[in-house]
């Protein structure tokens, strides 16, 4: 992406996309149409974005995961999580869409992607190395591990239709985190 960070167009773009997503699926959705929508020409779509799919990822992180980045900073993981829940919930007939984008696009590996950066990011690399006893166990495969846990328990969330409410996902979601598989086994 060529511009990093959120403006009025990148915001504009991405209310355009999740508005035609109403009535489309979003794969089906053009570049033209999401400009049309936001009053602006195609050349400033890529200006900001290669195609609908990085515009997607922006989303993803800019409203889902960078506003949750303060409360899991201050140790509040039950917060940033109830967070991130609580606006996919608020945004539901987008995400139910976007989740359905499979291939190389596919909503799963861009929520996985941001959420093992999250992971990594709050990670003490330095513990983690200390702790570990093979080379090849890095700090990024573990963020991967537990940022597709995350995604796992995410996407099959929006897929039932979001039945469950935020409050007990949030509790399963800890709980998920908290509790090693050596625990499920005893």
């Amino acid at each position: 992406m060529t511009n990093q960070g959120k403006n009025g167009i990148d915001i504009v773009l991405a209310e355009s996309l999740k508005e035609l997503s109403k009535t489309r699926p979003i794969d089906r959705i053009t570049i033209k149409e999401i400009t049309d929508k936001a009053g602006v020409i195609r050349p400033t779509f890529y200006n900001h974005f290669q195609d609908k799919y990085e515009l997607l990822e922006w989303i993803v992180r800019e409203e889902l995961m960078e506003p949750a980045m303060p409360l899991f900073n201050n140790g509040m993981m039950r917060e940033g999580i109830t967070f991130i829940f609580t606006a996919i919930e608020k945004e539901k007939e987008f995400y139910m869409k976007a989740v359905r984008l499979e291939g190389q696009n596919s909503f799963k590996d861009m929520m996985m992607k941001t959420a093992k950066n999250i992971v990594l990011a709050r990670m003490n690399v330095e513990a983690v190395k200390a702790r570990v006893q093979y080379s090849w166990l890095t700090p990024e495969l573990i963020a991967e591990y537990y940022g597709q846990m995350a995604c796992t328990i995410a996407v099959r969330w929006i897929e039932s239709g979001m039945r469950v409410p935020v409050n007990e996902l949030v509790d399963v979601y800890i709980f998920m985190s908290e509790v090693s598989m050596v625990d499920y086994i005893k």
